[in-house]
């Protein structure tokens, strides 16, 4: 579909809003397509509208159980923060695909974030499946989450991103 080609293009180049009005005029007429609604709901998502985002990603697993699709419901629910939400996205995504780094990854951020003793296992997980993969989203993780936070000291700050560097990967 030359439509979907065109929207998947304006999301990559950040052009948001066309995007959102492109998929607006597709939708109608074609509401039974689950990558229409999954691509509708990474808009709304960029634009930082959560809960249609999330409306969305219900509707696109609606039509079609997929990984991607559980996973990115997780990364929408991961970014506002509700981490109970985010872990039951990753395990549904995990579920239909177990090898799947990225996934394991944000359920050990989301169990960490719970105080939960299963994120030690899936963040090993992670690192087992695709250790270049892992140690770039740790690096992410630690520059949105930690870096900057105040009470992070620098020689905590210091002693994370060695951590980070001497992993493999």
């Amino acid at each position: 579909m030359e439509d979907m080609e065109q929207a998947r293009s304006l999301l990559a180049k950040q052009r948001y809003r066309e995007a959102a009005d492109l998929l607006d005029r597709l939708l109608p007429r074609d509401s039974d397509n689950d990558e229409l609604w999954y691509l509708r709901g990474m808009v709304s998502l960029k634009l930082k509208n959560y809960d249609a985002a999330q409306e969305c990603f219900e509707r696109a697993l609606l039509l079609g159980k997929k990984s991607r699709y559980y996973q990115i419901k997780g990364m929408a629910h991961f970014e506002v923060f509700e981490m109970e939400e985010a872990a039951e996205a990753f395990l549904n995504a995990l579920a239909l695909e177990p090898n799947d780094a990225t996934s394991n990854f944000f359920l050990a951020m989301c169990y960490l974030f719970l105080d939960d003793p299963r994120s030690d296992a899936h963040i090993k997980r992670a690192h087992e499946i695709n250790s270049k993969k892992t140690k770039q989203l740790l690096l992410n993780f630690y520059t949105l989450f930690l870096k900057d936070d105040p009470r992070t000291s620098v020689a905590q700050r210091n002693a994370i991103e060695a951590q980070i560097k001497s992993l493999k990967g």
